[in-house]
């Protein structure tokens, strides 16, 4: 048996996912982060303080000794820290900016998880640049589209369908063996609306097709 099938076949019989206890174990494990982050950041505050004393006592020490050569280097590694925090900082920014962008609009289509899905695909498509989050194509260059255009290019693509507001199925479980496997290239819509949000985005990824059979 080859590996893809070995695969498909232990996710045929793997049970089917809560969704709602998927979420609810998710926004625990991105408050434990969050706390992870907190501590982490902390720490590297008080390790940027202690650096902090060390050289303006390492600075004393050459000023008194009229040590030139090393308050420039002091200088020289100040600056060039200061030019890599700030660097780090509007990354940083840059990414909330578009990642709060990408949700947004997610949300003006699609609801719950689907809408965290679907943010990740919008995502892709957006880029921070000078003023601004703008528009970019699938190779990641500026276009003169608006987010408006974005979101139409989004609703009207036939592998988001599923994900978007009054398309999601009402009806039970998977029918069938196209069921099994992340080979599946085509899916009825019961059967995308059965998979676990991380399956539905490796569905989609994978070009994958879905019905309203």
């Amino acid at each position: 048996m080859s590996e893809e099938a070995e695969v498909a076949e232990v996710q045929q019989e793997a049970p089917s996912v809560d969704l709602s206890q998927l979420m609810a174990e998710n926004n625990a494990m991105k408050a434990k982060m969050e706390e992870l982050l907190t501590e982490a950041k902390r720490a590297k505050q008080a390790k940027r303080e202690i650096e902090a004393e060390t050289q303006a006592e390492r600075e004393r020490i050459a000023r008194e000794k009229g040590d030139y050569e090393q308050l420039h280097k002091s200088a020289q590694e100040k600056y060039e820290t200061t030019l890599s925090e700030l660097d780090s900082l509007r990354q940083g920014i840059a990414n909330e900016k578009r990642n709060n962008t990408a949700m947004k609009l997610a949300a003006d289509l699609a609801d719950g998880a689907n809408a965290e899905l679907l943010s990740e695909f919008i995502g892709r498509r957006l880029k921070f640049h000078e003023d601004g989050v703008k528009v970019t194509d699938v190779n990641g260059n500026l276009t003169v589209s608006s987010f408006d255009d974005l979101k139409s290019e989004f609703k009207n693509d036939a592998r988001y369908s599923a994900l978007l507001k009054g398309n999601q199925s009402s009806g039970g479980g998977a029918s069938g063996g196209s069921n099994s496997g992340g080979a599946t290239k085509v899916r009825s819509r019961a059967e995308f609306e059965a998979l676990n949000p991380a399956k539905r985005m490796e569905f989609v990824k994978s070009g994958g097709t879905i019905t309203d059979n």
